[in-house]
């Protein structure tokens, strides 16, 4: 960056501190602190942040008892997440708009705890997230706002090896607990009375041991903090030293629990599939649950008062976890059976659909990934893995890592790191080979720059900037367009700093930009590389490594992460398969999101009632087959064509709720018939006031205003809507026929229909009584209703389709024959006294039950029920499969 610049960011970053700070943006501006010649730029930075909105988490929740109880907490006398804020705006420079959706949405996982002061509690949640898109930055939040509101012990659980517990260790020492010696990138040193215990430690070894922590540290008033790793023998360390800590500290310590990446390692694996009421101590059969899973179990047994919070970008595993699964031992499975949280796509951040694209084959929606995907032949693949050539494509792709970090340096991020992924497999073995072809050529192409660059080198390089950068970035909305000659200065600068690095267990190199902040280097390796490890300034990756299930391959997508500013000079080098497979999984990801958004309406819906369900593919797995062995499979047409769809649920055991339904759909069939005009009545069908030529809006209005019992999952009308509107797009549902479908003879019990226009006339109430014992009517239409609105050559084709061994009821004959352009919307009428005329009332004995014990009691109604008759879609969907645990997936709205 140039001075000028570097000089505005750092008061752009004052501004922020100080208003952090409590100072009001007036008399910030007036500072000395800011530089005149920068207040200007600073006021209108710091306006853009104060008017740009940010989306807000989805919640599902049980916890409406308690969900208000941090409106209640005096933040005032708060140290650690104040102090959190003021270091992320005022030393990390975050915007802040930023910091503030950091603020709400850590405030609305916080909010799904229990206040510590409470005598008991247990909660388990689960907090999905987006690969590398800032899972930590939420929980370092939580973190301290649960030790701002008196959270005493905080165990964090990160990663499976030394390297991924180092690097959040380090993460929250910096955010949370601060060093003696008060470095400048980290947050200070709290003052006695809020320091600390931390009894992990920054080192590459300073995982827990019972030498270096003190039981009389969780007796007094300072928070604790712990990271570990998730292995057996440190969780079993940690288990005793908590076991024999003093009672009275255990049963009155709120502990929070945090587990990274909680689908890795932490998802039983083995043991038996039982509830608290069907254990059964003799069962022969009984295994007990995999050890890590079983210790986390029993870590969150030992206190009175515990909080467990998962977070995870992949959180498949977590789903399909048993929802009610027990062991004598480790208690309840970790299921999140108190809240799911699925936090927002930060603003800048790449991730599946970024890069991918996304295409739903259900409705024909496509969003268009970035155009940095270079497919790869598997035979290149090959030959690089078992022959030991240097292939095309990857001597090509390390010229675009050499033209893209040039390019990032002529940006002005000349310091900022600049990795190159290799990642093929998993096999240390074959990566030192690998190492070797790569880091003999990368010398190569160095020293052909250094002494002989005009012998052909340059103008290649120029040939390959200009027919893919150029082209690439122009079609990159906001990207800089660059001539190859101001490139060239900063070419060799690049490739003298770049390093070649084998990361994995065998070779014991390491990527710490921590203490290599500017570190340029191409990383070859496979397990280390595949999850967790960030990877600073990640511009090309050259990835094969092939895996059949969702989460592992989503989480070695090391690419994914906040790349704003060199977004466009990223590539993505793969076989044609797996960018493909990386498109489907973007639908996958996409599809669980909208089912939490719709969980998220309904009112008192909770994760121990429904559960997610997950979009299966053709060639890859969900996750590994252990972990899906209590899961069913569904397949879902998702389609409405040639289907007919009747409101046959009513809340009949609750009628202050069915009171409200009834005046609701009163309203909205009231409005519905205003804006159709006036009906015909056929000759025969006088009792069924009818209407034609009715267009689609009107309709799909009375279906999104129609209020209906939302475990009635087969009949949706807001999803009927959707439909509608969709097959709109393709000339499909434009014409309807609208009938009000009355009985076709007065019945003095019945009566007539009370809530209609006088223009349209008189209509009877017809009679449908109820399947004993439940709030069903078991079905609303009559035989013959569906060819309301057919003409007479359509009524004939559907009676001879009956006779030629078609569908032997007409109303289903209806459906096949009406044109795909039509619907038939049906209203049914239908009297609080069904079950109490001669008619309708049930024999003894019978399985019917009439509508009401009392019809003429103060809280009965007379109900509305429809239902619409679907011909043939212009334009039909896919089915769908689905993968769900034992929590099922349930369409409410």
């Amino acid at each position: 960056m140039s001075t000028h610049s570097i000089q505005q960011e750092n008061a752009l970053r004052t501004a922020r501190f100080l208003i952090s700070m409590g100072h009001m943006p007036s008399d910030v501006l007036a500072n000395p602190l800011i530089p005149e010649e920068f207040r200007e730029w600073v006021a209108k930075e710091l306006e853009k942040e104060s008017n740009r909105t940010f989306e807000k988490a989805k919640v599902i929740a049980t916890a409406a008892d308690s969900a208000d109880w941090l409106d209640g907490v005096d933040r005032d006398e708060w140290y650690y997440w104040p102090t959190l804020r003021s270091y992320l705006l005022g030393v990390k420079n975050r915007p802040r708009d930023s910091v503030a959706s950091l603020d709400d949405a850590s405030d609305t996982v916080l909010r799904q705890l229990r206040p510590p002061g409470t005598a008991e509690f247990d909660v388990r949640g689960l907090v999905l997230g987006y690969v590398q898109s800032g899972k930590t930055a939420n929980f370092a939040a939580v973190i301290a706002k649960a030790a701002d509101a008196g959270y005493r012990l905080i165990i964090v659980m990160s990663g499976v090896d030394n390297g991924l517990r180092r690097q959040t260790q380090i993460r929250l020492s910096k955010e949370l607990t601060g060093y003696s010696n008060n470095p400048h990138d980290a947050v200070p040193l709290p003052p006695s009375g809020k320091q600390w215990h931390k009894f992990t430690s920054d080192d590459f070894d300073g995982d827990f041991e019972p030498g270096r922590a003190s039981h009389a540290a969780l007796q007094g008033s300072e928070p604790v903090l712990l990271v570990v790793k998730k292995n057996p023998a440190v969780l079993k360390r940690l288990k005793q030293w908590l076991i024999t800590a003093p009672s009275g500290a255990k049963k009155n310590l709120p502990a929070l629990f945090i587990d990274d990446e909680a689908d890795q390692a932490s998802v039983d694996s083995r043991g038996s599939i039982q509830t608290e009421e069907t254990y059964d101590p003799e069962d022969p059969d009984y295994t007990s649950p995999a050890v890590i899973n079983g210790l986390i179990r029993e870590l969150l047994l030992i206190f009175s008062k515990r909080a467990y919070i998962g977070y995870t970008a992949t959180p498949f595993a977590n789903i399909l976890i048993p929802h009610e699964q027990y062991d004598p031992v480790a208690g309840l499975d970790l299921y999140p059976k108190d809240f799911f949280i699925d936090l927002p796509k930060p603003k800048g951040y790449f991730g599946t659909e970024e890069f991918f694209g996304r295409f739903d084959p259900g409705n024909d929606e496509k969003v268009f990934g970035l155009p940095v995907l270079r497919p790869v032949e598997v035979e290149q693949i090959a030959a690089l893995l078992d022959d030991g050539e240097l292939t095309d494509s990857m001597d090509e792709a390390m010229v675009a890592f050499v033209l893209g970090g040039a390019a990032r340096a002529l940006r002005g991020e000349v310091d900022a790191p600049c990795t190159m992924l290799v990642h093929t497999t998993h096999l240390n073995l074959k990566q030192g080979p690998m190492r070797a072809v790569i880091e003999e050529h990368w010398r190569e192409l160095k020293d052909e720059w250094r002494y002989d660059r005009k012998g052909g080198l340059l103008d290649r390089f120029q040939k390959f900037w200009d027919e893919d950068f150029v082209t690439t970035s122009g079609r990159v909305n906001g990207s800089p367009l660059h001539k190859f000659e101001d490139l060239v200065p900063h070419i060799g600068k690049f490739m003298e700093a770049v390093e070649v690095r084998e990361v994995n267990s065998a070779a014991g190199d390491v990527l710490d930009y921590e203490k290599e902040p500017s570190l340029k280097a191409i990383a070859i390796g496979g397990n280390k590389l595949s999850r967790g490890l960030t990877l600073e300034g990640l511009l090309v990756s050259y990835f094969a490594r092939r895996s059949l299930q969702y989460d592992t391959l989503l989480q070695m997508a090391r690419w994914y992460g906040y790349r704003l500013g060199y977004h466009d000079l990223t590539r993505i080098y793969s076989t044609g398969e797996l960018l493909g497979w990386f498109a489907d999984l973007a639908l996958v990801e996409h599809r669980l999101r909208e089912d939490m958004q719709i969980y998220q309406q309904v009112p008192g819906i909770t994760p121990k009632d429904v559960g997610m369900r997950i979009l299966r593919h053709p060639a890859m797995k969900v996750t590994g087959s252990i972990k899906q062995r209590s899961t069913t499979v569904t397949v879902e047409s998702e389609s409405y064509s040639l289907q007919l769809e009747q409101t046959i649920h009513f809340p009949l055991q609750d009628l202050v709720r069915l009171g409200l339904m009834c005046e609701r759909n009163r309203l909205a069939a009231i409005e519905l018939i205003q804006k159709i005009g006036q009906p015909v009545r056929l000759e025969g069908k006088e009792y069924a006031p009818m209407w034609s030529d009715v267009g689609a809006a009107p309709v799909v209005e009375f279906l999104r205003a129609f209020d209906f019992e939302f475990t009635d999952s087969g009949c949706v009308p807001r999803l009927m809507a959707d439909w509608i509107e969709e097959q709109n797009h393709h000339g499909g549902l434009v014409n309807w026929t609208v009938v009000i479908r009355g009985r076709e003879t007065m019945s003095p019990k019945l009566g007539s229909v009370k809530w209609l226009p006088e223009s349209v006339g008189f209509v009877h109430n017809i009679a449908r009584t109820r399947i004993k014992g439940s709030n069903s009517l078991g079905v609303v239409t009559t035989a013959g209703d569906e060819a309301f609105g057919l003409t007479v050559e359509q009524v004939k084709a559907a009676e001879l389709l009956m006779t030629q061994g078609g569908p032997k009821s007409l109303n289903r004959a209806a459906r096949m024959v009406r044109d795909s352009s039509s619907g038939l919307l049906i209203l049914y009428p239908i009297s609080r006294y069904s079950g109490y005329d001669e008619n309708s009332s049930p024999a003894p004995g019978s399985a019917r039950a009439p509508l009401f014990a009392n019809p003429d009691g103060g809280e009965a109604r007379d109900l509305i029920g429809f239902a619409v008759s679907f011909p043939g879609a212009a334009k039909d969907r896919p089915s769908s499969s689905y993968v769900q645990g034992t929590a099922k997936w349930t369409q409410l709205i």
